[in-house]
């Protein structure tokens, strides 16, 4: 699901005529934004401040990049003027001017090269180009009434691909794709690919984007509210869903967020405002919206490094957002419309049917009569915990996404029991790490215990509902376990060697907090030494891991210093006079 947090201005605007867009810096945090025709700026997102920019007397007409190939700025000036730039430049005016005999569109980025992309449609690699600029002229691949109103570049099977949005003037669309020459850039014509956007009722399009981050796709916005989706490498069309809560009476603007997440700014249903609305196009409903009061038609929207940039009205704003995967069915409640289901399947009930996948033998009688995931998951494993075969267990358990809650106890129980953990002092420090890093047996006992470990570690990654948990962990979990559990947590988010994603060491920080709430009771009222010093540990753990994101926080702005070239001041000798109070 997307979240999206609190809205901020990252600078004001000129004029919305002339803002040209904004583009990535060599730095992830940085961003270049082409503020009008004659200037340029370059903002850092964590803070919204200025930290460099520059002016020109001539018109810019696209807006500015970087590229790593020259480790320089590249502008387009009076359409057919190429010029590159480094960071401490000054003077714009003075910089070597590279004159086209075409004029140029855009600049697009291709990994770490860019492609000058052409008002007539070709295009090419940049330093080929400028070796080459005086040589580009003929035919146009595009008519006079047409014009590209988005373009990207992809890879597929290692080789680079560009594709156009091409709008009329009638505004019929289409989609053109081509294969690049690897060392020039420029398109193989012979391999040049169209598809016309239709369909077949009274609609138009509102809204388009060309996605290429995960699957390389173009998004159709329709006037009905229907999203559409071309696949570029399949090159079948698609349909996912209606977009709520916008308007698609007027134009909006799209972006890709990231994990199956679109950004969409328009108008408001009531059409008195704006709205960005974040839409998920595999369920095919919005996660979310955040209301606006002004809306700009044709507005320039982007995501960058977790921050949407929205041009709006008067200003350039910024709205950061995060993406999370786990647990987001019950935020998807209401966030779309009724549909009725017009389409009727007829069952025919007489003919035997197998499985499209493959079942264990556990399964298969169970699948056949129809038993709930859940209630599947309590016959199958609960007996197989009794024949001490773990590794087996460890198989079967990875077959179910749906464990209740009161098996996920007593498969806890099962393989604390087979690791012995009651024989093991988790007061005694360096006894318990070698326990955990199994290395206290012979080399066949340890991968055995290994073995173990890695069911308990897979148990943990279990998605499971609080509210049922807790009740089972209470009466099922002695308090011996569920101290060694926390001696054992604490152990993996600290002095352990295993890697584990943001995504795992979040579910470890929800199994403390589960066993320190099922069991408060009994560590308010013992006065026994383990529980004493097991919550200690497990507060020091914490106050740690605290302690060092305090630390990064206060170090980044120095390091945002040292990276820009900024020199370090002395604060106190820099000082041109100091106070000091004295008690008389």
């Amino acid at each position: 699901m997307a979240k999206l947090h609190n809205y901020y201005v990252l600078c004001p605007l000129i004029d919305q005529n002339s803002f040209l867009g904004v583009s990535q810096d060599k730095d992830d945090e940085n961003v270049i934004v082409t503020l009008g025709r004659n200037v340029v700026n370059k903002y850092r997102l964590s803070d919204q401040k200025q930290i460099g920019g520059w002016t020109s007397k001539e018109h810019l007409t696209s807006f500015v990049i970087y590229d790593k190939e020259q480790e320089g700025y590249v502008g387009v000036f009076n359409k057919n003027t190429i010029k590159i730039w480094k960071e401490d430049s000054d003077n714009l005016d003075k910089i070597k001017k590279h004159k086209f005999s075409v004029n140029i569109l855009k600049l697009q980025q291709r990994g770490d090269n860019t492609i000058i992309i052409f008002e007539n449609g070709y295009c090419a690699s940049l330093s080929y180009a400028l070796e080459n600029r005086k040589t580009y002229e003929g035919k146009p691949l595009i008519k006079d009434p047409e014009t590209v109103v988005d373009s990207a570049c992809f890879t597929l099977d290692k080789t680079d691909y560009i594709c156009y949005v091409i709008k009329n003037t009638k505004n019929n669309y289409e989609i053109l794709t081509s294969p690049l020459r690897e060392e020039l850039g420029d398109m193989e014509k012979s391999k040049i690919c169209k598809v016309k956007v239709t369909r077949p009722h009274d609609v138009y399009v509102v809204g388009n984007l060309i996605n290429i981050d995960e699957n390389p796709s173009v998004y159709i916005l329709w006037s009905d509210s229907k999203m559409s989706v071309y696949n570029l490498v399949s090159k079948l069309w698609t349909n996912i869903g209606t977009v709520p809560w916008i308007s698609t009476l007027t134009s909006v603007s799209i972006a890709w967020m990231g994990k199956d997440h679109l950004i969409l700014f328009g108008s408001n249903t009531d059409q008195d405002g704006a709205i960005i609305v974040a839409y998920n196009v595999i369920l095919g409903v919005g996660s979310c919206r955040y209301p606006m009061k002004m809306y700009a038609e044709n507005a320039h929207l982007y995501c960058f490094n977790g921050r949407i940039i929205l041009e709006a009205s008067n200003h350039i704003g910024m709205l950061p957002y995060v993406l999370e995967t786990n647990r987001n069915l019950s935020s998807l409640l209401g966030s779309h419309d009724t549909a009725e289901d017009s389409c009727i399947e007829v069952a025919q009930w007489g003919l035997k049917s197998n499985p499209l996948f493959a079942v264990r033998e556990e399964i298969k009688d169970l699948l056949k009569v129809g038993v709930t995931e859940r209630n599947m998951c309590s016959q199958v494993i609960l007996p197989l915990l009794e024949k001490k075969d773990f590794r087996h267990v460890y198989k079967v358990v990875q077959e179910f996404k749906d464990v209740p809650e009161s098996v996920l106890v007593s498969i806890l129980n099962y393989i604390l029991e087979i690791l012995n953990a009651k024989e093991v002092d988790v007061n005694n420090h360096e006894e318990f790490m070698k326990f955990c890093d199994c290395e206290m047996g012979s080399t066949q006992q340890n991968n055995e215990q290994r073995s173990k470990f890695k069911l308990l570690d897979y148990v943990f990654e279990i998605t499971f509902s609080d509210a049922l948990l807790i009740p089972y962990l209470r009466n099922g979990l002695t308090l011996d376990n569920a101290l060694f559990l926390l001696s054992y947590i604490s152990h993996l988010l600290t002095n352990s060697h295993k890697d584990y994603s943001d995504v795992y060491e979040n579910k470890l920080f929800d199994w403390c907090t589960l066993l320190i709430d099922a069991f408060y009771q009994q560590y308010l009222l013992t006065k026994d030494d383990k529980v004493v010093n097991v919550l200690n540990n497990v507060q020091q753990v914490v106050v740690n891991l605290i302690n060092q994101l305090m630390a990064v926080d206060n170090i980044l702005p120095m390091l945002h210093k040292i990276l820009s070239g900024k020199p370090q001041v002395d604060h106190e000798e820099s000082l041109s006079y100091t106070i000091e109070l004295m008690d008389i």
